[in-house]
């Protein structure tokens, strides 16, 4: 008698099955008061997953923008420097005296040291 109970669950169990299949196939499924209860923790579960997604990406697209950034701004220091260089260059007197002459300005070079202007009070 047992056996015959456990052979009757049995087939009641793989007709259940068959039949949830066939409820999932044709779209019934979501009747369920089960899925009903639970449709709004999945509807979040699916939002949060959009949000991941979307912080991911926006997260690539910021370090591609700083890797991009910082290499501009090693870029731009090392032409700064170079710059600089080369104004140092330029502001030395001989090259001031070089520079006055190519141009026949008919500036003189001072002979004397500067005087200190005092104003007394």
């Amino acid at each position: 008698m047992v056996k015959e109970e456990n052979t009757q669950d049995d087939s009641n169990g793989s007709k259940e099955a068959d039949l949830s299949l066939m409820q999932f196939l044709s779209g019934n499924i979501l009747n369920r008061e089960a899925i009903k209860k639970h449709l709004w923790y999945a509807l979040f579960v699916v939002l949060l997953s959009f949000i991941y997604i979307n912080n991911k990406y926006k997260t690539e697209d910021l370090l591609i923008n700083i890797i991009r950034l910082q290499n501009e701004v090693k870029e731009l220091r090392d032409r700064s420097v170079s710059y600089a260089a080369d104004l140092m260059s330029l502001s030395r007197e001989s090259e001031v005296i070089k520079i006055v002459n190519d141009k026949n300005l008919k500036l003189q070079e001072l002979t004397m040291p500067p005087e200190k202007i005092e104003i007394k009070k």
